[in-house]
This record gives structure tokens, C-alpha cells and sequence, in this order.
């Protein structure tokens, strides 16, 4: 056997390996009965070589589609949409931010219910003759020990304005979330189509190299009778080798393609599965507020009508009470008459903060003006959108219909030349060129197809 050609059998059958998608024992099994063809290959022929390698070959493809047809291996879209929702660290940190949004919410009105604190203190001023503090400030020295309360108690409007602010801030997240969610699937779903484009492409370059194989009997048969000379039988046989070469650099393309989803989805198994093309059917909303964007700039426009009031709010006036109970004395002889108790009410009346309250107002105001200049180009460009991208999955329908019909016509062109090669009637450089022609419009039926999905895709983004 020759060394080159065996180097690039074994190599082949590498790929083959990586290609099974289900590994193991069922790998092992279909190796061994590779590896028991090439004990029947004769390499001193090189018509025999043709024949015999096309067994070879016949074996590769059929580890190659054995591995992608088993139903055990199949992984739709949700598979891979429900991993990348569950691992999104975007997700995570918005559930996180609305728990700290309601703990912070809880922290403030902790400031509005009665505070209670103990305190003690014990000092002395001593006189020296002459000199010493003034004892009408400092009475000599204070001694207390107290328990004190207070409480605001006229901030209910206040009180109410930060709920509803906490609460506006968690729809904003919620509703962000909701944006990210959409943002994930259309990620996911586009790296999932290129996967199952990749996929498709592979197997119809198996489907033309297996059909390729099987005239390579037929062509060899006819150039041992001297229908055909040997430059016609080699012509066919580099066909054979450029479609396996494509097909090898497929296998790349697609292991680089399913590495990428796995890496979006944060999924850890390095197992390449089959994919099942999704029929992702168009989801059109009647109402544009009910969209998940439109939802975010609902929330914000509510969030900064709340935050204006409670600024406006803040320059009311302000009552509290406060109460203590304990020891309070200035000479330490005088403690044990020194017990009592007091209370008290706080007024404070905002007048003038150098227009701070003015600024802070106008600040808030440009926010909404930025809010709903963004508002209103989504909604304008909602409608215009829509009928765009419904116009391309029409176009893309019908371009579709018009590839179907003509895959049934070269179906039937090839029919003709695989007889007329039978018969050897027809040069193997016309029927090599109908079978480029079939695989270019099976290649094109597929990527259309996967356009509209992926445009279906796009739909369903803007109208969730």
C-alpha cells in the first residue's frame, strides 16, 4: 500500500470520528469496519484505486450520516434558548438589581419609622481658684444617661412617592430583562441557523459525493470497455477529491459555528449534535405599547414623573417629635434626684436653597425630553420596520417557490445524463456540470430557507 495514500485514508477516517457526533463504542465499531475496506483496496491499479477507495468512501458517509440521523442526538432551538436564558449573567444581574432595589427601598423607610437610641455621658469642669469654664455654660460637669425616641410624622406623601418610585424602578428592570430576554433568543437563534445551515450544506455535499461514488463504478466499468478514456474516468475521480475537500472545510466551518453557540449558550459539552431546523412562525403585535421596548420607556417616563415629585416633596415642611427618659444631672450628688423624662415637636420650614430645587426639576425635564425623543423614533420606525421585513419573508416565499421548481427540472436533467453516461453517450465533463448545478440549487434552497427563518427571527424581535 501506498504510504501517501494511507496517511490520507487514515486522516479521513479521523475526520469521520469527528464527525460522529455520538462517539464511543458506536465509533469504534464503525472504524473497524473501515479499517477491514482498506485491507481489500489494490493501489497497483489505478482504475481498481477509483473503485476501491469509492468503497472507502461509501463507508464514510455512512459513518458520516449514521451520526447525524440518529434521533438520540437531535437538539432543537428551545434546547439551546432555555440554556443561554438560564446562564445569561445580563439576566442574573437584573433579578439581582430588582432584590437590591427593594432592599434599598426598605433601607429609606427605615428614616421615617420612630428611632430609639440610648446615650450616656459623664464629664466634669473643674475651678481652679479663679480660673475654670464658665459655670453658668458648663454647670461644673453633666452627668446623663437617657433613652431617647423621635419620628418624622407629617412625610406620608413623601413616604408614598419613594414606594412608588421603587416600585417604577422595578418595572424598569423588569422590563429591561424582558428586552435582554429578546436581545438572547435572536442571538441564539441567529448562531443556531448558521449551525443548521452549515449542517444542511454538509449533507447534501455527502448526497453528491455518495452519488458520485456510485457513476464512478459505472464510468470505470465503460473505461475498461474503451467507451471512455482514462482522462475522462481521472476527471471524474478529481471531482470526487475537490467535493471531499469542500466537504472537509465544511467540517471546520461547522465546528467553529457550533463552538460559538455553545459559547453563547455557556453550555460546557463539547458534543456536536444534529439540529432540527425550527419553523419559526411571524408573531405580529396590533399594540405597540405592549412591546417589550416600548414597556422600558413607559417605566422610565413614570420614574421621572415620581422622581420630579418627590423633589417637590422634599421642600415641604417637616414635623417630628421626640421623647427621652433617664438620669440627667450636673454634679454628681445631684444624680439620684436627677431622674425625668421630656419631649418635644420639631418644625422645619424650607425658604430658600439658592434654586436648587429649580435646577433639579429642569434636570429631570431634559431626562424626559431624551426619554421621549427615543420613544418616538421607535414608534415611528416600529411601522416602517414591519412592513419591511414582511416584505422580504414574502419576497424571500416566493423566491423559494421559484428554487423548488427548479430543483424538480434539473432532478430531471440529471435522470437524463445519469442514462446517457450509462450508455456513454454524453462527455463526464456535462454530466459533472449538471450535478455542480444541483448541489448549487439544492445550497440556494437551503439558504433561503434558512433567510426566512432567520428574518422570521428578526420579525418576532421587534414585535415581543
Amino acid at each position: 500500500m501506498d504510504k501517501t495514500v494511507y496517511t490520507r485514508l487514515v486522516n479521513d477516517i479521523a475526520t469521520a470520528r469527528r464527525l460522529s457526533f455520538s462517539g464511543g463504542a458506536k465509533a469504534k465499531y464503525l472504524d473497524k469496519h473501515l479499517y477491514r475496506c482498506f485491507e481489500f483496496v489494490n493501489f497497483s491499479n489505478p482504475i481498481a484505486i477509483g473503485f476501491n477507495y469509492g468503497r472507502y468512501i461509501i463507508c464514510f458517509i455512512i459513518l458520516a450520516v449514521y451520526s447525524f440521523e440518529s434521533p438520540a442526538q437531535v437538539k432543537n432551538l428551545d434546547f439551546y434558548v432555555n440554556h443561554a436564558l438560564a446562564n445569561s449573567p445580563v439576566l442574573k444581574e437584573n433579578y439581582i438589581k430588582q432584590q437590591q432595589n427593594s432592599l434599598d427601598s426598605a433601607i429609606e423607610l427605615t428614616d421615617y419609622l420612630p428611632q430609639v437610641s440610648a446615650n450616656a455621658i459623664g464629664w466634669y469642669a473643674p475651678m481652679y481658684g479663679q480660673y475654670g469654664y464658665d459655670q453658668t455654660i458648663t454647670n461644673g460637669g453633666e452627668y446623663a444617661a437617657l433613652i431617647s425616641v423621635s419620628q418624622q410624622i407629617s412625610p406620608h406623601r413623601e413616604i408614598m412617592l419613594k414606594r412608588m418610585l421603587s416600585t417604577d424602578e422595578r418595572s424598569a428592570l423588569s422590563a429591561d430583562s424582558k428586552v435582554k430576554e429578546n436581545e438572547i433568543r435572536r442571538e441564539v437563534t441567529d448562531n443556531y441557523l448558521k449551525v443548521c445551515l452549515l449542517q444542511q450544506q454538509l449533507k447534501y455535499y455527502y448526497q453528491s459525493d455518495s452519488f458520485l461514488i456510485r457513476q464512478d463504478t459505472i464510468v470505470k466499468a465503460l473505461t475498461e470497455k474503451g467507451l471512455y478514456k482514462i482522462s475522462d474516468y481521472i476527471e471524474l475521480m478529481v471531482e470526487e477529491k475537490s467535493e471531499r475537500t469542500q466537504i472537509g472545510q465544511m467540517v471546520l466551518d461547522l465546528s467553529q459555528a457550533y463552538s460559538e453557540l455553545d459559547v453563547i449558550c455557556g453550555i460546557k459539552d463539547s458534543v456536536q449534535y444534529k439540529l432540527s431546523i425550527p419553523d419559526i412562525a411571524p408573531i405580529r403585535q396590533t399594540d405597540v405599547t405592549q412591546l417589550a421596548e416600548y414597556q422600558q420607556f413607559h417605566a422610565d417616563s413614570i420614574s421621572l414623573a415620581e422622581q420630579a415629585k418627590l423633589v417637590d416633596a422634599g421642600y415641604h415642611p417637616k414635623l417630628s417629635w421626640y421623647a427621652d427618659a433617664g438620669i440627667l444631672a450636673s454634679q454628681p450628688n445631684l444624680i439620684y434626684r436627677s431622674i425625668g423624662n421630656s419631649a418635644g415637636l420639631n418644625l422645619s420650614i424650607p425658604i430658600y436653597d439658592g434654586n436648587k430645587k429649580k435646577l433639579k426639576l429642569q434636570n429631570l425635564h431634559l431626562s424626559d425630553e431624551t426619554r421621549s425623543d427615543y420613544q418616538s423614533y421607535f414608534i415611528t420606525n416600529y411601522t416602517t420596520r414591519n412592513s419591511f421585513i414582511a416584505k422580504q419573508i414574502e419576497d424571500v416565499r416566493q423566491l423559494l417557490i421559484q428554487l423548488r421548481e427548479e430543483e424538480q427540472q434539473i432532478r430531471h436533467w440529471i435522470e437524463i445524463d445519469q442514462s446517457e453516461l450509462a450508455a456513454g453517450n454524453i462527455p463526464v465533463t456535462d454530466f459533472l456540470m449538471s450535478l455542480k448545478k444541483n448541489l448549487e440549487v439544492k445550497n440556494a434552497i437551503n439558504e433561503t430557507l434558512i433567510k426566512q427563518q432567520s428574518l422570521q427571527n428578526e420579525f418576532n424581535y421587534w414585535n415581543h
